[in-house]
């Protein structure tokens, strides 16, 4: 395979990616990419897995970027890896890795596509919606996926299909090593206007009950079995409780937000006091839906 471009063009060094996340907080990574073809990927992995750990990172919508930042190289797909196909005859739509729910919504519904409207309801992109098999309004990502493109640990490209993966509730098997890049779905035709309404009131009863318009991270902890986490964030009553510049969402009690000018150790120290006052109270675990990544700030 031949490489006919200078690794500079699509590398930063000491890069702010904490800017790169929706909380807006946390420190530098030692390396960043934007590879925008299969061949650049693979130059990257081949160059920088010597040396760093790897980390892929999608929209930023569900991760803390620690303080201190990340010592490693952290890739971004773009290009190729945000187009979107459809095959009308076979009913299958083709997504990368990198293109965001939102575009994709806005593709199916110009295009009469239905069975993919909750992603509306979702930040982030297709590759990290997968990892973590998210979900909204009693539909969840590996519902309608066929399979899955990947570049594995020695830089392989497979297609994985979904009976060789194993999805839970906001989890899947996928190994860190392997990188998605491509997922292909089932989808239906529909009329437009059942859609747009479908489409319509997932975002206004976002809008109406999530902090949309604050810089949060999403989701905060995943529901325990038979009980939602906000409603046992509400039994401890913190609602509205603040940890330096970080605060519970007076809207959803699940999300946090960056409401002034907080580090990325303000929210992480909020959420855990929500999970040891949880225990403590009533004896659940609430468990991370956002990632945690990267190192303390020294002192």
């Amino acid at each position: 395979m031949k490489f006919n471009f200078p690794i500079f063009e699509i590398m930063r060094l000491n890069y702010e990616l904490g800017k790169k996340t929706w909380f807006g907080t946390g420190g530098k990574c030692s390396l960043y990419f934007e590879p925008k073809s299969i061949n650049q990927l693979i130059l990257i992995l081949k160059l920088s897995r010597r040396f760093f750990q790897i980390l892929i990172i999608g929209s930023g919508s569900n991760v803390i970027i620690r303080d201190g930042g990340y010592k490693g190289a952290v890739i971004k797909l773009k290009g190729e890896f945000t187009k979107i196909k459809f095959h009308e005859k076979d009913l299958i739509l083709s997504v990368g890795a990198g293109v965001k729910d939102s575009e994709i919504s806005k593709f199916c519904l110009n295009n009469g596509i239905s069975g993919l409207e909750f992603l509306s309801g979702i930040p982030g992109t297709i590759g990290g919606n997968l990892k973590m098999n998210a979900g909204c309004y009693g539909s969840q990502i590996s519902d309608k996926l066929i399979d899955c493109t990947i570049v594995d640990r020695k830089l392989n490209i497979k297609v994985l299909r979904k009976d060789e993966m194993n999805f839970e509730y906001r989890k899947s098997s996928f190994h860190s090593n392997q990188i998605i890049i491509q997922a292909r779905f089932k989808v239906n035709k529909n009329n437009k206007d059942k859609i747009k309404k479908r489409i319509f009131k997932i975002t206004n009863d976002r809008k109406k009950t999530q902090p949309v318009a604050k810089r949060t991270g999403g989701s905060t902890f995943t529901n325990p079995n038979e009980h939602s986490a906000w409603k046992l964030i509400d039994k401890i009553k913190f609602r509205g409780k603040r940890q330096g510049g970080a605060k519970v969402s007076e809207l959803h009690s699940n999300f946090l937000i960056n409401d002034n000018d907080a580090s990325s150790l303000d929210i992480e120290m909020l959420g855990e006091e929500i999970k040891r006052n949880v225990w403590e109270q009533q004896k659940i675990k609430l468990d991370w839906e956002l990632l945690r990544i990267g190192k303390f700030k020294k002192i």
